[in-house]
């Protein structure tokens, strides 16, 4: 589970603050990491976590430094997080990361087959076949995937989406 936390000393190693999960966040941080990163790694190889848990202080350092494209109050990777106000970082129960697998680095696409044949989740968001895969859990695990490109002036857009055991003919044909 340390990777799930640590994964911010490689893409924003200036930032000296903490990045620890209250108990609630880790029992959802250890889910994700048994329950999908496991049988990912076991089946497909090594997991590769380029984006995952972060604190309110570790958010607010990057929405302040290097903001990007980002929706905390809807991505998951904020888990159960309260923010200086005390109400919930992101609304929807559970933890979420973006990773990608040694080997298939630009085949994610047999990684999201694999997901969403044969794991529970509740969000998963495909990027491309070499672009690192978000990836959720949650008490509601809607199995729910979308598909996103970007235009050719770099803002993301949604392609394609489904829940449920649809979510497979998604990714028959990439």
């Amino acid at each position: 589970m340390l990777q799930l936390l640590d994964w911010y000393k490689n893409k924003h190693s200036e930032y000296l603050g903490s990045n620890k999960p209250s108990s609630l966040s880790s029992n959802y941080l250890h889910q994700l990491s048994s329950a999908v990163l496991t049988p990912i790694a076991q089946k497909l190889g090594s997991v590769v976590i380029t984006y995952d848990f972060t604190s309110h202080p570790l958010l607010r350092y990057i929405l302040n430094n290097k903001p990007s494209d980002m929706a905390p109050k809807l991505d998951q990777h904020a888990a159960m997080e309260l923010n200086s106000q005390g109400k919930r970082i992101c609304k929807r129960d559970g933890a979420a990361c973006d990773f990608y697998v040694l080997g298939y680095e630009t085949k994610m696409n047999e990684v999201a087959r694999f997901i969403v044949n044969q794991l529970n989740f509740d969000r998963l968001y495909f990027y491309g076949k070499d672009r690192p895969i978000h990836l959720s859990i949650g008490p509601e695990n809607t199995h729910y995937a979308l598909i996103r490109s970007r235009r050719s002036d770099g803002v993301r857009i949604n392609q394609k989406s489904a829940q449920g055991i649809a979510t497979r003919k998604l990714f028959n044909h990439l």
